[in-house]
């Protein structure tokens, strides 16, 4: 008996358990996903429906969102609605969607959740396609940065907080937007230099915009340094997307209304030498850019520069002057020197450094006194003193008279250093001036005797000296010994001997010659001489002498 009482027993405590466990999962809230409405790809209305609230206190509900099927607490965004649940249907709109939409999908996927303290319950994942976004053209396809540029195609967007533009990864600012246009201003900071392709992308709700548009970076030069200097100097302009190397397209640099020469560019830096044709002291330097002409800030001022001494004083033509002063232009363009003006001649400039320069007197230049300038830019300023320039000439001349072969001391005015042509008569000389004062020339050879006029050949000009050289024609007086063997040293006495074009023959044949003077010779007797009586000749600078007496070959 007692053993059925137990057996009852049991039997009503599991029946009273299996009611418990039916109440309590009849009391668990039940949730479902209704509908996803989705007019744009910044604006989606989520609808769901809580069929349940369940008996347990309701923390949250509302929808989470993703662009990939895969949905739960951690794999989403959450759209919350907090937790005042209502059985019933509910509805969330969501004007800026914020999710990874990493596979750039169109389709967007969601569901509706509600926790409690026991847990969480879903609904069922559904999805809608979102409206398909499309970019038909870009407005201009160049240009630098802070320019306007338009995209234009299907966007369904309202307001600019929906659109995220960005060139080459920088993000612009959106200025306009409708439902078929976005107005944007290009950023700053683009990795691009002047010429290069970046891409442009467009995301509109967290969707991407479909688009192979490249844009077309153009230099954007804001300003530059210093803002004054001689000319030569090198400024350096700054701005965004500058070209490198010497990449610069179309891109062009007036000082005023002078081009200049782009000689560096980088990055973020380009420099150009202030050229020396500018004609203003002062201007506004532009930028023409794409067909495009911007002013940059502030003004240019030219530098002037300042002779402060000119050396010498007193020149000739074909001499050399340095000029000292300030501001002289170093860094002037290749091929081009600053203009220096002997009166109204130029002159050659050979070497400029910042606080002097050598320039050459023009051969041209004949003997007066005159304004030494400097044209460099728009300036032109002048030495305080004049230079006086004096015509070459010879004032004397020692010996006068000789032989050819002979050194001759010119006196008079040279440049020194300088070379210059000397003619006896019609017979030249090749000589060089030893100082301003004294030129050293030799007797040309193959000039006949007598009296000819010595003058300096210069440019055009034809400078006499006063008097005559005599030429000396050779004389021969006598010789010793009167007889030797072959091997003897003979000694040949006379006058007008050549030093550098003189012969001797015993008979028929050539001596080895010892030595010349313009009075002496000294000659060995040739080994192959016929032994007997014998007249010696000298030849000198082509003319010929004969002793009077004979010489005798022994043995």
């Amino acid at each position: 008996m007692k053993k059925h009482l137990l057996l009852l027993l049991a039997f009503i405590t599991s029946l009273a358990a299996i009611q418990g466990c039916k109440k309590d999962k009849d009391n668990e809230p039940k949730i479902q996903t209704l509908e996803i409405l989705a007019p744009s790809p910044a604006k989606v209305t989520f609808k769901g429906n809580i069929i349940s609230t369940g008996s347990s206190k309701i923390l949250d509900y509302g929808f989470i969102y993703n662009s990939i099927s895969n949905i739960d607490e951690s794999n989403g965004t959450k759209v919350s609605l907090g937790a005042e649940a209502k059985e019933g249907d509910f509805t969330k709109e969501v004007n800026s969607l914020t999710f990874n939409n990493q596979y750039n999908t169109s389709v967007l996927y969601a569901r509706a959740y509600l926790t409690n303290e026991k847990g969480t319950v879903f609904g069922k994942v559904i999805s809608v396609n979102m409206p398909l976004l499309t970019a038909t053209n870009i407005a201009p396809q160049s240009g630098k940065s802070g320019e306007q540029v338009t995209i234009s195609g299907q966007f369904f967007a309202s307001s600019a907080d929906q659109v995220i533009v960005t060139f080459n990864g920088v993000r612009a600012k959106v200025t306009e937007v409708t439902s078929s246009k976005i107005v944007v201003e290009v950023p700053s900071g683009i990795n691009g230099v002047h010429g290069s392709q970046v891409p442009v992308q467009i995301t509109i709700g967290g969707q991407r915009v479909n688009n192979n548009y490249y844009f077309t970076m153009m230099a954007n030069v804001k300003d530059y340094s210093p803002k004054s200097g001689i000319i030569g100097t090198l400024i350096t302009f700054s701005g965004d997307n500058l070209p490198v190397y010497y990449n610069t397209g179309n891109l062009r640099v007036y000082f005023g209304q002078t081009e200049g020469s782009i000689n560096y560019t980088s990055s973020n830096a380009m420099q150009i030498n202030l050229p020396v044709s500018v004609t203003a002291e002062k201007f506004q330097i532009s930028i023409l850019n794409n067909g495009q002409t911007t002013v940059l800030p502030g003004e240019f001022v030219v530098t002037p520069p300042t002779i402060t001494s000119v050396s010498p004083t007193t020149v000739l033509p074909g001499s050399t002057i340095a000029i000292t002063g300030t501001n002289f232009p170093t860094n002037y363009g290749y091929g081009t020197n600053p203009a220096v003006l002997i009166g109204s001649t130029a002159a050659y400039v050979s070497s400029v450094s910042s606080n002097s320069m050598y320039v050459n007197i023009p051969t041209t230049v004949t003997a007066n006194d005159y304004t030494v300038s400097i044209k460099v830019g728009p300036h032109t300023v002048s030495a305080s003193d004049k230079l006086k320039v004096l015509n070459h000439s010879i004032s004397s001349f020692s010996p006068t008279s000789g032989a050819p072969g002979r050194e001759v001391t010119l006196t008079g005015n040279f440049v020194s250093g300088q070379y210059y042509n000397v003619y006896f008569g019609s017979q030249q000389t090749y000589t060089q001036a030893t100082s301003s004062t004294t030129m050293r020339a030799t007797v040309p050879g193959f000039i006949d005797p007598g009296r000819v006029r010595v003058s300096l050949q210069y440019n055009s000009q034809n400078i006499l000296a006063p008097g005559e050289f005599t030429i000396l024609g050779p004389s021969l007086d006598s010789f010793t010994p009167a007889s030797g063997v072959a091997g003897s040293i003979i000694t040949i006495s006379g006058s007008g001997f050549s030093t550098n074009s003189t012969s001797v023959r015993f008979g028929t044949i050539n001596a080895n010659i010892l030595s010349v003077t313009e009075n002496q010779i000294r000659v060995a007797v040739p080994s192959n001489l016929n032994l007997g009586a014998m007249k010696i000749t000298v030849v000198s600078s082509g003319q010929t002498v004969v002793s009077s007496g004979n010489f005798t070959a022994t043995n």
